[in-house]
């Protein structure tokens, strides 16, 4: 048999070189470490470089504490923070007392600070000026700008020296006087009520039911600046209906068989207006009505609607003529 050459492979290791640097290097930070923290005791602290998350103040849980600790680090004074901020004591303790709390008086004597302190106002000043009058030191100092000019005052029976009724100048506010004012520019009355005097809400209607002729106070300027306030009208607030215009306007003015002014006016059942006179003359030749030839049966009543238009115009008639002559006479006088 012939000898057979056999080869052998050969092997190496390849040395990982960064790996000795690192540890090199490691050992030598380790070494300057001790040799300059000889002699003191600290505790070494392994600092991770994880960024903290922000917390979501919109989401909440009831695992908080969990979650906090896992993002803490392990240290000693981290994890007594997270626990002062984890838990929270609430302790409620009873005053033994049957009291109420807050004032005894429910704030029924609570002052009003809204104003000026009570010290530094003008009556304060006020008082102060007068109590260095009656001491009466004249030692040439210079006690402020109020004290030029100042006289001492006395009491009176309206009151103190000092108080807004004997002095000029800012009144001090009551304390314990609560004011409640609305000023109110708009009619906020019910138009319903005080037209007619009945309001389908009743009761509940939030509308004030008033039913009096006084104006409001932006009518009374609009009234002065139009030059309207000397003017008096008795019929201003009279709500004539319809039905009242239409009978207005359906009276006649003149008979209508004389052609002349109403004396004695009559109305017959078919309400034809006529003088009482030219109504029975007309009724000997006819019994039907001059106008529409309806049956009269002889019944002429009075017409008192119509005498009543009658009056009121005869007024308002004498009132112009009397307008009229006393402009005339200032006229005349004028010149």
């Amino acid at each position: 048999m012939a000898d057979k050459s056999v080869s052998s492979g050969s092997l190496f290791r390849v040395r990982n070189r960064k790996r000795q640097q690192s540890v090199r290097r490691k050992q030598n930070t380790d070494e300057q470490s001790s040799g300059s923290d000889e002699g003191k005791d600290e505790l070494v602290v392994k600092s991770g470089n994880k960024r903290r998350a922000r917390q979501n103040p919109m989401i909440q849980s009831t695992n908080k504490k969990k979650l906090m600790a896992n993002n803490c680090s392990s240290s000693d004074s981290e994890a007594e923070e997270v626990e002062s901020k984890v838990e929270v004591v609430e302790a409620f303790k009873s005053s033994g007392n049957a009291e109420r709390a807050g004032p005894s008086d429910m704030g029924a004597t609570a002052i009003s600070e809204i104003d000026t302190e009570t010290d530094r106002d003008a009556q304060a000043q006020f008082e102060r000026v007068q109590a260095v009058l009656k001491e009466g030191v004249d030692d040439k100092i210079y006690r402020g700008a109020a004290l030029y000019g100042a006289k001492e005052k006395s009491d009176t029976a309206k009151g103190k020296a000092s108080s807004g009724l004997n002095r000029v100048g800012p009144i001090r506010a009551p304390n314990f006087l609560r004011q409640s004012v609305r000023w109110d520019f708009a009619p906020d009355i019910c138009k319903d009520y005080k037209e007619t005097g009945f309001c389908t809400f009743g009761d509940s209607c939030k509308f004030m039911h008033d039913r009096t002729d006084y104006k409001h106070g932006w009518e009374i300027e609009r009234d002065y600046a139009a030059g309207r306030m000397k003017e008096d009208d008795d019929d201003k607030y009279v709500i004539h209906s319809s039905d009242e215009e239409k009978e207005d306007l359906d009276l006649p003015f003149k008979c209508f068989i004389c052609r002349e002014s109403f004396k004695n006016p009559v109305v017959t059942k078919c309400k034809h207006y006529f003088c009482e006179q030219c109504a029975l003359d007309h009724f000997k030749n006819t019994p039907k009505c001059y106008i529409c030839d309806a049956n009269t049966m002889g019944v002429f009543n009075v017409a008192k609607d119509l005498i009543e238009k009658l009056k009121e115009k005869g007024n308002e008639e004498l009132e112009k003529k009397e307008n009229l002559s006393d402009k005339d006479d200032g006229s005349l006088k004028g010149q």
